[in-house]
């Protein structure tokens, strides 16, 4: 019999492929990400018909962040998580056949009243001020997008409509709701692709303030301008304020940026006067970089109306990478509550610098003066430089004598270790725990990157995952060994804070989601794990995040359909 050369050249290269696959799947577990960089992105190429948007860009090209591999156990010794599939993505569910889909966490269907809001993501071109005009990725048409206000107990629904040429999605920064809406591409939804339109569906039960953001390619598009508030007033009032007003900061980095000049002392970089700052603070806070800084969409003063006598809540957001100094001038104040979260008490400050981490809310209070107005101002290296000064007015009249003559840079710096009356938290100094988790934090070389931010020594996509259950009690042990500023975010959870390098909160108690830990901090939290789903824990310097600090949390026994890479197009960060 004659022999077929066909069938047998196809056979050599069906082994080839096979033993090819076999040795890359051995050696390295990592899959495809087929990721593009931030100038990638923000070139917007002619053929997605955007060919304009050229003028923002980053410092440095890098790979989509990955989210770990199949070829080592996980944090707590299960590796039934994480798993490679045809496509050359990695679904990051359970492996387990008879695991409860993300996709079934839903809201609970309650006789809630219902609040929705109908939202497009979409190129604008958006006017900075100071002669900035910019082409930025909005939701609505603004940035920040529209800001979603409701009551605690409505049932809260989005309808987003993608009008960008690429995947998006909303990440609800802060607010524990159902897994299935957490918003990560590739993790509890596929990225909304060009012409979809996707709903959210959730019900606002934690009175505060908070966040929204897209988490597919999370540095790229929450720089080009994918982020907006969203606020939840209480049901029941226990203080009424006359005015409520948010602030919110973004930072941008812009080609062809022409300075805004300005004559005032605090916006001169060659007359910069660290005052009373650590260095330390004022170094890692200049690493981050960027050339212009938006107080609710310009870099122009803003002016809210109040009265003399009107008690005043200022709700600040920062949805930067960079930690932000905010003080108000001349008036005392206090804080009200952190990351959405309330605290108890809380005597009045002046001359007080707020440390506002990437990610990070803090709310305050003051009265308005009976003569003149209130000036929210920045302090610190941003201050002394064209385009990155914080200027809003609260309230009628010209400025106090006092407003006009500090320096901040010579206020303390407010501690919430200390802050506000003592009283039991969740946890305390008796409390046990199911697990306790030790993630040093610090940056260096890894496989298949010449530089990456690190958890214990290794980079996604090789940190495995947490893996809990529900009701377990666990505790994380934040050591930063590095000279940078790593603001800790956990999805769907609240951590209370414990311990500052070894020393107990003091004050009221402490309950955020993303810590803000400082070079060569350790922080000891702790949270209960009462939300079943697939979490992340990640840096909310988001370059750091898609630079490997990044990890995930896993409850036992909960799947996902959804894959991170290959040729999903979901690329979370």
């Amino acid at each position: 019999m004659k022999k077929n050369k066909s069938s047998d050249f196809l056979l050599i290269l069906l082994i080839v492929i096979l033993v090819g696959s076999f040795i890359y799947y051995k050696t390295d577990g990592r899959y495809l990400m087929n990721s593009r960089s931030f100038n990638d992105h923000s070139s917007m190429s002619n053929d997605s018909n955007n060919d304009d948007s050229s003028n923002i860009n980053s410092n440095e090209d890098h790979s989509s962040m990955n989210m770990g591999t199949n070829t080592s156990p996980s944090m707590n010794g299960n590796s039934n998580y994480m798993s490679m599939d045809k496509s050359n993505g990695m679904n990051m569910g359970s492996t387990d056949p008879n695991a409860t889909p993300v996709t079934k966490l839903v809201a609970q269907n309650l006789n809630a009243p219902v609040k929705t809001f109908n939202i497009t993501a979409q190129v604008a071109n958006l006017n900075l001020g100071g002669g900035a005009m910019v082409e930025a990725w909005t939701y609505g048409g603004s940035a920040p997008g529209p800001e979603i206000r409701v009551k605690e107990g409505d049932r809260v629904v989005v309808n987003l409509t993608n009008k960008l040429p690429e995947g998006v999605t909303i990440h609800w920064h802060g607010l524990n709701i159902p897994g299935a809406v957490d918003g990560v591409a590739g993790v509890t939804q596929d990225a909304i692709k060009p012409g979809e339109t996707y709903t959210y569906n959730f019900i606002a039960d934690q009175p505060g303030t908070y966040w929204y953001h897209s988490h597919q390619q999370s540095e790229v598009q929450t720089g080009l301008g994918l982020f907006g508030a969203v606020v939840v007033e209480p049901k029941e009032e226990t203080i009424k304020y006359d005015k409520d007003y948010t602030v919110v900061l973004h930072e941008w980095n812009i080609n062809g940026l022409s300075k805004k000049k300005n004559k005032d002392k605090f916006n001169d970089k060659d007359n910069f006067n660290s005052g009373n700052l650590n260095n330390e603070l004022v170094e890692a806070m200049t690493d981050v970089k960027y050339n212009m800084l938006t107080t609710n969409g310009t870099i122009d003063s803003k002016h809210f109306d109040a009265k003399p006598g009107d008690l005043v809540r200022l709700r600040l957001v920062n949805t930067g990478n960079t930690t932000h100094l905010l003080t108000l001038l001349g008036i005392p104040f206090q804080v009200v509550s952190l990351d959405g979260r309330d605290l108890v008490g809380g005597q009045a400050m002046n001359q007080t610098l707020l440390p506002i981490g990437g990610g990070n809310r803090v709310d305050i209070s003051f009265r308005v003066p009976d003569s003149g107005n209130v000036q929210l101002v920045n302090a610190g290296p941003d201050a002394s430089q064209p385009n990155k000064r914080v200027s809003v007015s609260i309230g009628n009249g010209n400025s106090t004598g006092t407003a006009t003559s500090d320096n901040p840079n010579n206020y303390k710096l407010f501690d919430f270790m200390t802050y506000g009356t003592p009283q039991k938290g969740i946890f305390n100094s008796g409390s046990t725990f199911t697990q306790t988790v030790d993630m040093e934090l610090s940056s260096g070389k890894a496989p298949g990157m010449d530089w990456a931010f690190l958890i214990n020594g290794q980079a996604a996509p090789n940190i495995q995952p947490l893996v809990i259950k529900e009701g377990d009690t666990v505790k994380i042990r934040f050591v930063n060994d590095s000279n940078d500023i790593h603001p800790m975010h956990i999805h769907g959870h609240t951590l209370q804070v414990l311990t500052r390098n070894g020393k107990a909160a003091e004050g009221s108690p402490v309950y955020l989601d993303t810590l803000n830990v400082l070079p060569h901090e350790t922080y000891e939290v702790a949270f209960v794990a009462d939300n079943p789903g697939i979490w992340m824990i990640h840096c909310h310097n988001l370059k750091h995040a898609a630079m490997g600090m990044n990890m995930m949390v896993n409850y036992e026994g909960i799947s996902t359909p959804f894959v991170v890479g290959g040729t999903s197009g979901n690329h979370p960060d």
